[in-house]
């Protein structure tokens, strides 16, 4: 009994078949966009999937195609057992038990003072502002980050944030991005979903404060949907909860899967329980660019080194620039195949669209969307990506320590969840971007991702070893 893709599809020919129905559906904004058959499409999707975002974005009809990727997505996800397959949200609607729970309180003093690592120091007050707007500077970050920051550290003032009160649920709250101890710094209410317990050292942090509810042996999001959304409700107990989506593993399409059964669980909701949601969105998929961005990268392209510029004109630097444009917005080609299908699919169907759809609709969700910088977390080892981290600099990408990234990206959810003048709408919705250089890259990120791949071996040859084992 497990959350899975349907009829045994592969996540690649389910990512597919969604693309084609949306293009079926609106050929006069998608038609031009060439898919392929489903095995083309296998070795083409990097470059088709941010062409068809193009074309999405620069139609009138955004929103309507988003809608129907998300329903072509959630029929790609069921719910399967030994009765069969059906719609995950048909799984969803039947009242369940909700998992038995415990609750600790913790002895901190309830108030989250912003801080962030930083290069070896805690960044905070005044500090952290200069350095992240120098991170803005650099080209790391689009300027909301700054802003959001600096609106941030201003509310909290010398007393620091009082978050008590707040209901918040983490789903993959042990997850290395997750901002679980954010929310618990601050006093808030927790409740804590996860396939393991909180580990002795956070519920042994004396800076930690609030309450911590959590499923003793955890839970498990695939195998039981319907208890963890039943769990949530009884949490709620009938007030509204700031939903946080971090749940993650890679492997067997579990990365879309698991997508798939937390959005279920929003959905599965009463919407007036659902104050916010909170996800993280890859810095490795086809996000819309500002126009800061978009100007960055020209400036990049400018400036490039001789050497890019030479296997530019043996295109080992792949065709064209760095983004696609449809007579709108440009768009980031960002994708790469190495992630797998699966990866993407739960990106672009299962965050971009949905957050989209949930933030734009007539009952509108506040969503925080933002974009987490390229991390040396867990999901992220691999040789190629290994070598690629230290050629990154190369072409001017930062890469960052998984702390600063738990830690600002959490800053930017609490901004968005508090600060209630800041529209989160379709103009601002993905504006908050933390992509270390990768969003004004004058080239499609996977042949530059081989060319720094590259640059890394050259620079450490006994990782040789690593890529023939893998192999």
């Amino acid at each position: 009994m497990t959350v899975d893709l349907a009829s045994g599809a592969t996540a690649t020919e389910h990512l597919h078949r969604a693309l084609v129905v949306a293009q079926q559906r609106f050929p006069g904004e998608l038609g031009s966009v060439d898919l392929g058959g489903a095995d083309r499409f296998r070795r083409s999707y990097p470059d088709a999937l941010p062409r068809f975002e193009a074309a999405r974005v620069a139609s009138d009809r955004r929103r309507e195609i988003a809608e129907a990727l998300v329903a072509a997505a959630s029929s790609a996800v069921v719910w399967s057992d030994d009765a069969g397959e059906c719609p995950l949200g048909q799984h969803l609607a039947v009242p369940a038990a909700p998992f038995d729970t415990t609750t600790e309180e913790l002895p901190g003093d309830g108030r989250l003072r912003p801080s962030v690592p930083i290069d070896g120091d805690v960044m905070s007050g005044g500090d952290l502002i200069a350095a992240v707007r120098t991170l803005v500077g650099r080209g790391s970050a689009t300027t909301q980050v700054a802003d959001a920051i600096a609106w941030l550290v201003e509310r909290a003032g010398s007393e620091g944030l009082d978050l008590g009160g707040e209901r918040i649920v983490v789903l993959g709250a042990g997850a290395e991005l997750a901002p679980t101890r954010l929310w618990l710094a601050g006093g808030a209410d927790v409740l804590w979903i996860d396939v393991t317990d909180p580990s002795s050292d956070l519920l042994g942090d004396r800076r930690l404060s609030g309450r911590l509810t959590w499923i003793p042996g955890g839970a498990d999001l695939l195998e039981a949907p319907e208890r963890v959304l039943a769990t949530i409700e009884r949490f709620a107990d009938g007030n509204p909860v700031d939903l946080g989506l971090y749940a993650y593993a890679g492997g067997r399409a579990r990365e879309w899967r698991l997508t798939a059964a937390m959005n279920g669980v929003v959905d599965g909701l009463d919407r007036a329980l659902v104050r916010s949601v909170a996800m993280l969105v890859s810095p490795t998929t086809c996000g819309v660019l500002s126009p800061e961005e978009v100007a960055g990268e020209h400036r990049r392209r400018s400036q490039r080194p001789r050497w890019q510029a030479a296997l530019e004109r043996v295109r080992a630097l792949g065709d064209g620039p760095g983004h696609v444009e449809a007579g709108g917005p440009a768009v980031n080609r960002a994708v790469v195949s190495i992630q797998g299908a699966s990866y993407q699919a739960a990106q672009y169907l299962g965050k971009l669209m949905a957050a989209e759809v949930w933030a734009t609709g007539p009952d509108p969700v506040r969503v925080s969307a933002g974009t987490a910088g390229i991390s040396r977390t867990e999901s992220l080892q691999h040789p190629v990506f290994d070598l690629a981290f230290d050629g990154a600099a190369a072409f001017d990408v930062e890469t960052f320590a998984p702390d600063l990234t738990a830690h600002l990206n959490g800053l930017l959810v609490l901004h968005d969840r508090l600060d209630v003048d800041h529209r989160l709408d379709v103009g601002t919705l993905f504006a908050t971007r933390v992509h270390g250089g990768i969003s004004e890259l004058p080239h499609p990120i996977e042949p530059a991702l081989r060319v720094a791949a590259a640059i890394g071996l050259l620079r450490k040859p006994s990782r040789v070893v690593s890529l023939i084992r893998r192999r």
